[in-house]
């Protein structure tokens, strides 16, 4: 008895298996069972048996599970990776902090010495720095003339910390 769309569709695995096929062929039945052609070409499937769903199935399914552990095991580097960048990252920062902390010691000033003096510095660039400054027409305008304001005080203070390091550094 040749295979029939009826017996596909009562079978669970073999009717999975045709559901998938018919994204890309068109099944037509036959005398000898069910004939899938390929919708973009001449490609044609001979299923004459469920037993012959059930088998590309299982290879669809080995296809799946192997991409599955590529996939897996991708994503397993890929987070090592991260991971591993992250340290990376999080030691340039401590080295660049301790630098920063290190310099500035050295000139004994106390703005450039204390971390929270950088920190500030770049928050007042970051909110009023006219690149950088949101709003529009008047608000944009007072908060330019705020930044000059602001950063012209902000390098007096970085010029007179490098005059006093420069005068440290002398032996005199």
């Amino acid at each position: 008895m040749p295979l029939s769309l009826r017996d596909v569709q009562r079978d669970p695995i073999a009717n999975r298996a045709l559901t998938e096929l018919v994204q890309d062929y068109t099944v037509t039945e036959a005398k000898s069972g069910l004939v899938l052609t390929k919708k973009s070409g001449n490609l044609k499937l001979f299923f004459n048996e469920l037993d012959d769903l059930h088998q590309w199935e299982f290879v669809q399914n080995r296809l799946m599970v192997s991409k599955i552990q590529r996939l897996r095991a991708l994503m397993t580097k890929i987070h090592q990776q991260r991971e591993s960048w992250k340290v990376r990252a999080l030691m340039a920062e401590a080295q660049l902090l301790e630098t920063t902390t290190r310099t500035s010691n050295n000139g004994r000033n106390p703005h450039s010495s204390d971390v929270r003096y950088i920190s500030l510095k770049r928050y007042l660039a970051k909110q009023f720095h006219p690149d950088h400054a949101p709003g529009q027409g008047v608000e944009k305008a007072v908060r330019n003339e705020i930044f000059k304001e602001i950063w012209s005080e902000i390098e007096r203070l970085d010029e007179r910390a490098s005059i006093a390091r420069c005068a440290t550094a002398r032996p005199q």
